[in-house]
């Protein structure tokens, strides 16, 4: 099963595009990524060309902001983190490509992980605090609208689990089945479990939970030796990648069903087609196997 990128693919070879570029040109590049996000690349300053700002727009960000995510964004992006964000944005990176101290092959990558690193914030928190030995209180981003991700920690183990809306009915059908196996394949480390309709206990009281028909909720149970910190970082990819993880092979399942589909429907066709007389053979005598004979119309 593939696994997608958590960086954006499209900033990462524009930046790598303009950089290697002897006569830069104007940028005003807008983009969309997974769970409603829009971004914006852009060269604001006609005659600066070479200051290039890279703004994301997302409804979770303030939630993401508060639990890890402004640290985080400075620590991994300094003063290229403007206080102002640009107009219609809620961050925005600004930097000027004719100075950067990085490695300049490295750059255009870590300016596209910049979704990654806000998203990744909370789970980094709440890991960070379990591995000390101590509790959190659930973090809650509703990170696409009617779906959230929970994440909480006790003292020994964090509980993340994804509220997910599946709108069409034989995607929650095949998500079962998925996740049946899927949760086979991890071997019970870390543990997965999936309801339907019900949230889990984790949940229980926890305001804004939405259940009910189309609704599904998938938990992961991760221990410390799950984020320690030579895992912590991959395992943060893969959790906040997870929901589209999902929905991108339930897509390819349908497409493969209806490939095999199509190629039956095509052998019968075929079968149908060798069963038609021929126009040579129409108005001869034929003779069946009791001996009786018959006229071909």
């Amino acid at each position: 099963m593939i696994l997608l990128e958590y960086n954006n693919r499209i900033i990462q070879e524009t930046l790598e595009r303009y950089i290697a570029s002897d006569r830069k040109e104007l940028l005003d590049v807008l983009l969309a990524d997974f769970d409603g996000v829009k971004m914006h690349i852009s060269t604001p300053n006609q005659e600066q060309r070479n200051v290039v700002t890279v703004s994301i727009q997302w409804n979770c960000i303030k939630s993401l902001l508060a639990n890890g995510g402004s640290e985080d964004l400075k620590a991994m992006y300094g003063a290229f983190v403007q206080a102002t964000p640009e107009s219609g944005y809620d961050v925005t990176l600004k930097f000027d490509i004719d100075n950067i101290t990085s490695d300049k092959e490295k750059f255009p990558e870590a300016i596209s992980l910049l979704k990654r690193h806000l998203l990744g914030a909370p789970f980094k928190k709440v890991f960070q605090a379990v591995e000390k030995g101590q509790t959190h209180p659930m973090i809650v981003v509703d990170y696409r609208e009617g779906e959230a991700i929970y994440i909480k920690g006790d003292q020994e183990r964090v509980t993340i689990v994804y509220s997910i809306n599946f709108k069409d009915q034989d995607d929650q059908v095949l998500a079962k089945t998925f996740l049946q196996e899927f949760s086979k394949t991890t071997s019970g480390a870390p543990s997965v479990a999936y309801s339907q309709k019900e949230a889990p206990g984790e949940l229980k009281g926890v305001a804004g939970v939405k259940e009910g028909e189309g609704r599904g909720f998938v938990t992961f149970v991760l221990f410390k030796n799950h984020f320690s910190a030579q895992r912590a970082s991959g395992n943060i990819n893969n959790l906040m990648m997870f929901r589209d993880y999902l929905h991108y092979h339930i897509k390819c399942s349908k497409a493969h069903l209806h490939s095999c589909m199509r190629e039956r429907v095509s052998i019968l066709l075929q079968i149908l087609n060798r069963a038609k007389p021929s126009e040579a053979s129409a108005g001869k005598e034929k003779k069946t196997a009791a001996g009786k004979t018959f006229v071909r119309k």
